[in-house]
């Protein structure tokens, strides 16, 4: 998986993590366990009553066990 991966450095990619959260950013890096680093980074929370909120991040990093 990790050589996939590497198509999609410097690129915009969304992330949905294990509690169901999705992060947007741009993939700077990554290692063996998948641990990635987003930068420019937010979160999109999904609510039924306000649409879409985007919470900034900045520079991210998501364990791979989340991913």
């Amino acid at each position: 998986m990790t050589s996939a991966l590497e198509n999609y450095i410097n690129r915009t990619v969304a992330v949905i993590t294990s509690d169901g959260r999705m992060i947007v950013g741009t993939l700077k890096g990554f290692d063996q366990t998948i641990n990635l680093i987003l930068d420019e980074s937010h979160e999109r929370v999904f609510s039924s009553s306000q649409g879409v909120e985007q919470v900034v991040l900045g520079l991210y990093i998501v364990r791979g066990d989340n991913v």
